[in-house]
């Protein structure tokens, strides 16, 4: 599969994402390319359960989300996930024991370590393990339990027993949502089922949330915003989202 197409693939996702719902002939015009060239890619894309398409219209397949691939994740606001990392590994203190989630965001942090002279970091992403091991400073744990091939997570109940037997100082990580009224929602079961565990045995939250979750519900609610002790965003989104209590928030310019 060449660069080009994956490319392609992605943004066709990304403006799904935002649009619910887009026609052949729009993308065609967005992109570039002829509307055969469109059709053909919805069929590679609702063949990896990322969308489906009828009479020329393709729709978001809300299973994507299981299986959107890290790397397109990573594609997804990536000045605002850089910010948004390098903010967040300043709230980190020497000594510390941190847990950095899968998600494309806090993997952003991982560049932002190497400065430390003492770490201990606990992951269940596989890029931030295979990333942090390089380097000397830092105490690598991870989870184990089933990795997810598209997000390189580990997940279920062997990574869960691992996190209840844990002391975590400071845990980073995102969700799929933010909602209007300030829960913190994830669409994937196997992810969320660790992060709750993770929420749970930290002594500092920190949520790591760029503009294009906000306003956005799914399934699964893992906690409320004013449940965690950090926001970190790029957007001021109290003008979107109204939690029940105050929250610290740290907005970056992204």
């Amino acid at each position: 599969m060449s660069k080009e197409k994956e490319e392609r693939y992605a943004k066709i996702m990304e403006i799904l994402r935002t649009r619910n719902s887009v026609t052949v002939n729009y993308l065609a015009q967005k992109l570039y390319v002829s509307p055969s060239t469109i059709r053909r890619d919805y069929q590679v894309l609702q063949a990896r359960g990322l969308l489906r398409h009828s009479y020329g219209k393709a729709t978001l397949d809300y299973g994507e989300a299981l299986g959107m691939p890290i790397e397109w994740r990573q594609r997804d606001m990536p000045l605002a996930k850089l910010r948004i990392g390098a903010r967040a590994a300043e709230l980190i203190e020497d000594g510390e024991i941190i847990f950095i989630d899968a998600s494309s965001t806090a993997l952003c942090m991982v560049e932002h370590l190497e400065r430390f002279s003492h770490l201990t970091v606990i992951t269940n992403g596989l890029s931030a393990l295979q990333q942090l091991a390089c380097y000397n400073n830092i105490s690598v744990y991870t989870l184990g339990g089933r990795v997810m091939s598209k997000s390189r997570a580990f997940t279920g109940q062997l990574a869960i027993d691992a996190l209840d037997r844990l002391y975590i100082d400071k845990c980073f990580f995102s969700t799929t949502g933010l909602s209007a009224d300030g829960r913190l929602l994830n669409l994937g079961e196997p992810e969320h089922m660790v992060i709750q565990a993770m929420v749970r045995r930290s002594k500092t939250k920190v949520f790591l949330c760029d503009s294009s979750k906000i306003g956005k519900t799914y399934l699964l609610h893992l906690c409320d915003v004013g449940d965690v002790d950090y926001v970190i965003s790029d957007a001021d989104f109290f003008s979107v989202v109204h939690p029940p209590k105050p929250v610290e928030t740290v907005f970056i310019q992204a």
